[in-house]
């Protein structure tokens, strides 16, 4: 598979010339499949599952941070993509006693935690009224509003994400680290988001 030769390739590189590498080997850019495909391997090769050495799964973890802030710089996903698998690797890095050595602040929890709340696009007052914009757009909505069971859809132009949907995203993973917060600044503005999760 070609992700899994990517994946060699990408190991070898030294820290800081992955940009020269991905612009190498994608001249016209890089799709967000390919990107959550590195994510995803990434993930897989550190879980504790797997027999690797300490060293190769600090590399892994340090490659997987390093791709995702990569991936968002490029536009290869979107920012909220980023933080949710930010944390998701942060949260992975956790489950390890003794704790995976040199890995970067950012795969903290604290880190990971208050990197992915700079990414959220919305205030929490504006995310809550677009949520209820939402709401009444769905009540009201009549039937051209949704595809047809068993027809074809077509899709015009690129698919648009709300910010909503970005904030929404990037909830669903905090949980993951929220109980290891040790910045008490960054701990109370991921519970005063979490209370509010369910108000979306």
């Amino acid at each position: 598979m070609r992700v899994d030769s990517d994946l060699r390739e990408m190991r070898g590189i030294l820290k800081g010339q992955l940009a020269d590498w991905v612009s190498s080997r994608f001249p016209d850019g890089t799709s967000p499949q390919w990107w959550l495909s590195i994510f995803e391997s990434l993930e897989v090769s550190a879980s504790p599952f797997r027999v690797v050495t300490p060293d190769r799964r600090a590399e892994d973890l340090n490659l997987a941070a390093e791709a995702i802030l990569l991936a968002i710089k490029l536009g290869g996903v979107r920012a909220a993509i980023g933080a949710y698998w930010m944390i998701r690797i942060a949260a992975l890095a956790l489950r390890f006693d003794p704790p995976v050595a040199d890995l970067p602040q950012i795969l903290t929890p604290d880190g990971s935690a208050g990197w992915a709340l700079q990414q959220i696009p919305l205030t929490r007052e504006r995310a809550i009224a677009e949520s209820e914009t939402r709401r009444v757009e769905h009540l009201n909505a009549g039937e051209g509003f949704y595809a047809p069971v068993g027809g074809e859809v077509t899709l015009e132009g690129e698919v648009a994400f709300s910010g909503l949907q970005d904030v929404e995203l990037i909830l669903s993973a905090l949980p993951w680290v929220c109980s290891h917060l040790k910045n008490k600044e960054i701990e109370s503005d991921v519970r005063s988001w979490l209370e509010i999760r369910g108000n979306l």
